[in-house]
């Protein structure tokens, strides 16, 4: 019998973990895949398509795939030529050298990886296409359609192929060099008490004595666990965070469109367009059902830069009290503040108007007094009246007049708004392109597009926290299967000792707790800083850490409950390998 027959049949005998590593690889992969053709998408990310707040969502997940592929990848494929060690302590002592082994191992791994890649290039692809078939369907995202983005699919096969391979000849070097001897008094060494074990035997010393069965299987493998206890705990940290995060934006971004259009409608008569008798809005918006309460028209002048806006006005038509003379003006910013987003408040302390006068800056003030607009300038001053009537003199065909209309019910203006936008799109008589700028702006569109990111937010958070989830229990799952060929004959020494059921049940429990619990409490505490500082942008800090902690317990009882079919269908497992001995491997546990 040759080294290639015994390696088929070693193949045959543990297919179930070239199977995990295909599953593994192809799941991390396809992760990565379906946000990478997500991300590339050229009508999704199309800020005039989609709205920017609902697109710019995808980089945070985009990001987190990547670190989890990244990190994941080694890590099972460390566990994979892990469990061939005792295989390959076998080969060694038949007379294969360290080149053939190597030969083998690299030709099963390149086999895995093409399929798995090329399995995980049409998953992520399905992926995608549901994603978005979710996202117009559902949250009614319009103008996105799935695109093929051969950028997506480069970039999933370089970055797979790299991680893929640093992860093989680091491992599998590392199992060339130490020729499995060094490896196994490794694993002698790790399967020690060590310091945990031995603080808890002299905290708890009748608890460790009742409990030795169980711990038997729990202080193996020590370094192995120690890496994956990490991982996870970090999955399960930015899983609740995100959770935290979801729970305190959605409420925000719904606060945010309302707080930024104080008026339900604004539109500018500016540059000869828009010139509509507001009767005639008026009379559209009625037709609509929409009570028009007040209307206010503000003169103000703007060119390249800044809006200039009469200061007897703005105090009239917004309750304001601004003292400004002449040759001086106020910045104005408009914005909130506590929305959670970092604002470039730099004022101007002189401007340069009609040539040669200078004005000088009294001071600024931040303060959301009307809507914003596309046919406003990005600053705003404000100036004296007379400042303003020269300025309206030298500067001609700048002056335009800001019509801010206050409704009885906004909630039920939508129809009214889009006719509209429909009546002065036709009045101007331009394309679609050349009328955006002088679009009018409305606060239900704003609410519903906030409505719209936020629903998004949800889904999209949801997606990535699920497969997170998923990920982290593979994680753990995958080192457990490696394990298995060892707790068997465990299993069928205790079994050889007259443990029934009932108590292997028990033991393999409280081996599976000890596993699948503490990285779901330990990442649930780890989120609890980055959740606070996240969320107190936006005065709800606090309730980022409770909504990270309710969804913590639950995730972690959901754990817990599961843990008892888990550790059964594994008993079950073992048992099968007591009855058949010989065969070396058993039926799977899923």
């Amino acid at each position: 019998m040759t080294f290639f027959d015994i390696s088929r049949k070693m193949l045959k005998a543990g297919f179930y973990k070239y199977r995990l590593y295909f599953l593994c690889n192809l799941s991390a992969t396809a992760l990565f895949c379906c946000f990478a053709v997500i991300s590339t998408n050229r009508t999704f990310m199309n800020a005039s398509i989609v709205n920017s707040s609902i697109s710019n969502n995808i980089y945070l997940p985009f990001f987190l795939s990547a670190v989890f592929l990244v990190f994941f990848l080694p890590v099972s494929c460390q566990a994979f030529l892990a469990s061939r060690k005792q295989e390959y302590g076998v080969m060694f002592s038949l007379g294969m050298s360290r080149k053939e082994a190597f030969r083998n191992l690299l030709f099963e791994n390149v086999i895995i990886s093409v399929l798995a890649l090329a399995i995980a290039l049409a998953a992520g692809t399905v992926l995608s296409f549901l994603f978005f078939s979710v996202i117009i369907y559902a949250i009614d995202v319009h103008g996105v359609q799935w695109q093929f983005c051969p950028e997506a699919y480069k970039l999933t096969a370089v970055l797979y192929t790299v991680v893929v391979a640093v992860a093989f000849i680091l491992n599998a070097g590392r199992l060339m060099l130490d020729k499995i001897g060094t490896l196994l008094k490794a694993q002698y060494r790790a399967e020690k008490t060590g310091k945990i074990g031995t603080f808890l035997c002299r905290l708890a010393p009748n608890y460790m004595r009742f409990h030795l069965v169980e711990w038997s299987f729990v202080r193996r493998h020590k370094k192995e666990w120690e890496c994956r206890y990490v991982l996870a705990s970090l999955i399960i940290a930015v899983s609740v965070m995100l959770t935290g995060v979801c729970v305190t934006l959605y409420p925000a971004f719904l606060q945010d469109a309302k707080s930024y259009s104080p008026y339900d409608m604004v539109y500018s008569e500016i540059y000869g367009m828009n010139q509509v008798s507001v009767q005639d809005v008026l009379h559209i918006l009625e037709k609509n059902g929409v009570t028009v309460e007040q209307v206010i028209q503000l003169p103000y002048i703007r060119d390249d830069v800044f809006n200039y806006l009469p200061v007897t006005e703005i105090n009239q038509d917004f309750g304001c009290d601004y003292q400004i003379q002449e040759g001086e003006f106020l910045n104005l910013f408009q914005y909130n503040l506590e929305d959670g987003y970092e604002h470039n408040i730099q004022p101007v302390s002189t401007v340069t108007i009609s040539g040669d006068r200078k004005l000088q800056s009294v001071g600024t003030d931040v303060k959301i007094l009307f809507n914003q607009n596309p046919t406003f300038a990005d600053k705003t001053l404000i100036i004296n009246d007379s400042d303003f009537e020269k300025l309206s003199a030298d500067i001609t065909g700048s002056a335009g007049i800001a019509n801010l209309f206050q409704f009885q019910n906004w909630e039920d203006s939508y129809a009214g708004v889009c006719e509209v936008k429909e009546y002065l799109q036709e009045s101007n008589q331009l394309n679609e392109d050349e009328q955006t700028y002088y679009e009018l702006s409305s606060k239900v569109e704003k609410y519903q597009d906030a409505k719209k990111s936020g629903q998004f937010l949800l889904f999209l958070m949801a997606f990535v926290i699920g497969l997170m989830i998923m990920a982290e229990f593979l994680l753990i799952h995958s080192r457990i299967q490696a394990e298995k060929e060892e707790n068997s004959r465990v299993v069928c020494s205790l079994r050889m000792l007259g443990m029934i059921d009932k108590e292997m049940v028990k033991c393999l429990c409280y081996k599976n707790f000890l596993r699948f619990i503490p990285p779901s409490v330990v990442g649930t505490i780890l989120s609890f800083l980055p959740s606070y500082y996240l969320n107190e942008s936006y005065g709800m800090g606090t309730n980022g850490i409770l909504a990270g902690i309710v969804f913590g317990v639950i995730l972690t009882v959901g754990i817990f409950v599961v843990i008892r079919g888990y550790s059964e269908k594994e008993e079950k497992l073992y048992e099968s390998g007591f009855i058949i001995q010989g065969r070396g491997f058993f039926e799977r546990i899923f």
